[in-house]
């Protein structure tokens, strides 16, 4: 049911004339029937982004439990990918692909992501989700098994620590000598970014030794077995990994877009490797989600995930949602590396996209944005809000047109933060 309200009146099934100032048309989102809607405009997407405004919301993770249920029972989708560590999510993939788990082993399991921000993963709204997945997949062939993976680059090296059995004596030694140089900066990237002013010689030459290595050893064409395409993601994960932190040091706008390109093309192999009918729900921050050109970002360099995937694909097989709220609260830290807490959100700047969906009234919305794009005064540049995992109460605004950046938006009037695993809340 499309609404358009003005004040506190329902108006049914009808669309707001263009020159009506004070509405902005929305679907009601309070139940999960309301998602019908969304699912029916996904269509055929070949990649579902569904984004987040913080990295702290109980209410974005569990709409996207939602949508993501769907898309596996409704839509067949194969895998889901997230803004996490590879190794970390990769081990949650073969757990949730075994035996069935009960729900302390599942907690205990997300307990492996433990790089700050611990709660972005290690929470119970993923639990919920993680023992749906792992219950869906004991009735799942070994073929048609759900999986889980990692899109981020911040423990690159971390893979090498792990026992591995290789034919190739010379790679073997080249993991062993890449273990050995990162090992002093204890599987922090971020230690090892802010020595490099002081190092002699850096990890890039070892690291392109690797990475070379790898490609060789299948030819330069897609891995065909799973094993053979850890290996090969994994070469990936360090040349690209080391890149992004050495490139911060000089050129910021590079090394954010070395981390977009590497997420993007994570989820490429990803589809290659599951095949050309592969389909792929993926979570990640909005500012990853939309389509950065649609961004004040773009105007400064910065390019994004689904910027890349819907230029790759075509737009029409790439559907990205992005999440939003006027006030509530986030679990977050001060400042980066700060304790984890729930902090308040504070209302959303006046003239802001949250501003004028809550102004209209304080409904939970699903918009679709085709059914904005025709309404000249919605197609401007408005300022949209973003928070991080460090957050001291200070959120970022960026001017975007809302209906090209996304191609839905889910609206909650007012948020609550996310339930981490071992941190209590206030």
């Amino acid at each position: 049911m499309l609404s358009c309200i003005t004040g506190r009146k329902n108006i049914s099934n009808s669309v707001p004339s263009s020159n009506r100032q004070d509405t902005i048309p929305y679907y009601q989102l309070e139940a999960e029937k309301d998602l019908n809607v969304l699912i029916n405009a996904i269509g055929d997407a070949k990649v579902v982004l569904l984004g987040e405004s913080t990295h702290g919301t109980h209410e974005y993770y569990t709409w996207r439990n939602s949508i993501t249920k769907r898309l596996i029972l409704e839509k067949g989708f194969d895998f889901m990918a997230i803004e996490g560590d590879w190794t970390d999510a990769y081990r949650i993939n073969e757990f949730i692909k075994e035996r069935l788990h009960n729900s302390s082993e599942i907690t205990e399991a997300l307990k492996l992501f433990d790089r700050w921000p611990s709660s972005m993963w290690g929470n119970y709204e993923i639990a919920d989700l993680l023992q749906w997945i792992n219950s869906y997949n004991q009735s799942s062939t070994t073929a048609n098994k759900f999986g889980f993976y990692g899109l981020d680059l911040y423990s690159f090296w971390e893979w090498t620590q792990q026992e591995m059995n290789m034919p190739d004596t010379n790679l073997q030694n080249l993991i062993k000598k890449v273990r050995i140089f990162f090992a002093v900066y204890n599987n922090d990237a971020l230690k090892y970014s802010a020595a490099l002013r002081q190092l002699k010689n850096d990890g890039s030459g070892l690291v392109n030794q690797l990475f070379n290595k790898i490609i060789k050893l299948n030819h330069g064409k897609q891995p065909s077995d799973e094993k053979e395409f850890i290996l090969y993601q994994q070469a990936w994960l360090t040349l690209n990994g080391e890149q992004f932190f050495r490139s911060r040091l000089n050129d910021r706008v590079k090394a954010i877009n070395i981390r977009d390109e590497h997420m993007a093309g994570t989820i490429k192999r990803l589809l290659d490797f599951y095949g050309p009918d592969a389909r792929a729900v993926v979570w990640v921050h909005n500012g990853h989600a939309g389509d950065i050109r649609y961004s004040s970002s773009g105007a400064s360099g910065y390019t994004s995930v689904g910027e890349i995937l819907k230029r790759d694909y075509g737009r029409d097989k790439i559907f990205s949602v992005g999440f939003g709220t006027y006030e509530g609260t986030v679990m977050a830290g001060y400042t980066w590396n700060a304790p984890l807490q729930e902090q308040k959100v504070f209302p959303a700047k006046e003239g802001s996209w949250e501003y004028l969906l809550h102004k209209q009234n304080n409904a939970n919305k699903l918009i679709l944005s085709k059914e904005l794009r025709n309404i000249p005064r919605l197609n401007k540049w408005i300022e949209l809000r973003s928070i991080g995992a460090a957050y001291d109460g200070a959120a970022l605004y960026n001017p975007s047109i809302l209906p090209q950046r996304f191609d839905a938006f889910l609206f909650i009037d007012s948020t609550t933060a996310l339930r981490p695993i071992g941190i209590k809340r206030n």
